[in-house]
Parts: structure tokens; sequence; C-alpha cells
């Protein structure tokens, strides 16, 4: 018995390696491995890409050289991980990514652990203590303009206007330094707007006592970020 050939499958995934007999099907095709190609754009896939790229820069492998291009990241069985603390970058507007990324690979921390809150709060305990007071006055009055266009307020009324619970919490993810915090009379204004609670939370994570003794060995500094400060109407 004779019958006609079928003909072979001519369209074929990149991703999957699944083959189709019609062009439009493939196109409609979505598998786990494409979807992930095309989330590459999103800012927690490029954040969870620079992670990932960052590892193998850091790591030798006994010497073996590793393909680090994005294809090969959708590939990777920590893709998904990666991805997660991406997302958690974005979540918590970490301070200065790039050093967050360092900091957990690093350390050797476990993926896993990434994420948990602890991490994140000892990254920015030492992200202020090496941080220059010229470093955090430059970043302090970008979070300043950001909040004004967030709020219409003038973003010399920061310290006066902003809502203590996100004052604590930019505090708290490290936005808000020390350096101003307990060196402009605006800043210790909201300092005695906060509830009792909330002191108590400034005070831990930027205890009082040690940040003095800085404070002590910069005068100079600290001299200078009040005169600008005070001179910008802040």
């Amino acid at each position: 018995m004779t019958g006609k050939k079928l003909d072979k499958p001519q369209y074929c995934c990149e991703f999957c390696k699944r083959s189709f007999f019609n062009e439009k099907v493939l196109i409609n095709h979505s598998c786990e491995k494409k979807r992930r190609w095309f989330k590459r754009d999103e800012p927690a896939n490029r954040l969870a890409f620079m992670a990932w790229f960052r590892f193998y820069e850091l790591n030798d492998f006994n010497g073996q050289k590793k393909s680090t291009s994005y294809m090969d990241f959708i590939y990777s069985p920590y893709y998904t991980a990666f991805v997660k603390f991406g997302k958690h970058i974005i979540d918590i507007n970490a301070s200065e990514p790039a050093k967050f990324i360092d900091f957990v690979l690093k350390n050797n921390l476990p993926i896993d652990k990434w994420t948990y809150d602890f991490v994140y709060e000892q990254y920015i305990r030492e992200l202020i203590k090496k941080e220059t007071p010229e470093q955090a006055l430059e970043r302090m009055i970008l979070l300043m303009q950001q909040w004004s266009m967030q709020t219409d307020e003038r973003w010399q009324d920061f310290f006066r206007k902003i809502n203590t619970n996100l004052a604590i919490q930019w505090i708290r993810a490290g936005r808000i330094s020390p350096w101003l915090l307990y060196n402009l009379d605006s800043a210790l204004d909201m300092i005695d707007r906060c509830t009792p609670e909330q002191q108590r939370m400034i005070g831990e994570f930027a205890p009082v006592g040690p940040w003095k003794l800085r404070f002590k060995k910069n005068t100079e500094a600290i001299e200078w970020i009040k005169t600008t400060m005070k001179q910008a109407g802040v």
C-alpha cells in the first residue's frame, strides 16, 4: 500500500526546539524560555541579568570560560531566583543596586537569603559607614528633588513636610543619610515630630553615639553641609 509521504516540520522554536508545520503557529507559540526572552527588558529582569553576569565575573570556576549572554541566562537553573532578587531590589527601592549586588555576592550569601530584610539592613549599614559627607549630600539632594516632583512641594521643604512614616521607611532603607539627619535643624525638627516608637527605630538603625564620633572627626565637612543646605533654604 502506498500513500503520500508526510512533509517534515519546517519551523522550529529556537528556545525549546519544538517543530511546527505552520509559521503562524510558531509565531503564536509560547514556551517558558521564549517568555523569559521577551521579558528581558523589564526592570527586574535587567537587574537579575546584571546580578547573574556579575556572579560569573567574580568567580573563576577553575579557569573555565563561561558564556554569559542573555540567552545563556534564560537557560540557567537559577534564572527564577535571580529574577526574584531583581524584583526585590525594585520593591525596596534599594540604594545603589550595583553595590547591593556586589555585597551579596562578595559575602558568599546563599541566593535564597538575598531577599531577607536583615541582608539589606546589613548592606545599608556598611554603605553609609563608607559614604563620605559629600556623597551623602549629593544623594540626599537627588532624593529631595524626586520627592518634590512626586508631591509638588519645594524640595527645600523635604524634612519639614515629609510624612514621618515615609521618613522612617527611607531612613531604614538608607535613603536618608545620618550625615544630614543629625546636622540640619529641619531634620531634627522632623525627628521631634516622630512618635517615641519611630524615634526608637531611628536610634536603632543610626545610633547617635557612634555618629557623633564621626561628626567630630569631620567637623569641616559638617560645617560645609550645614552652610550649603542653609543657603539652599533647607
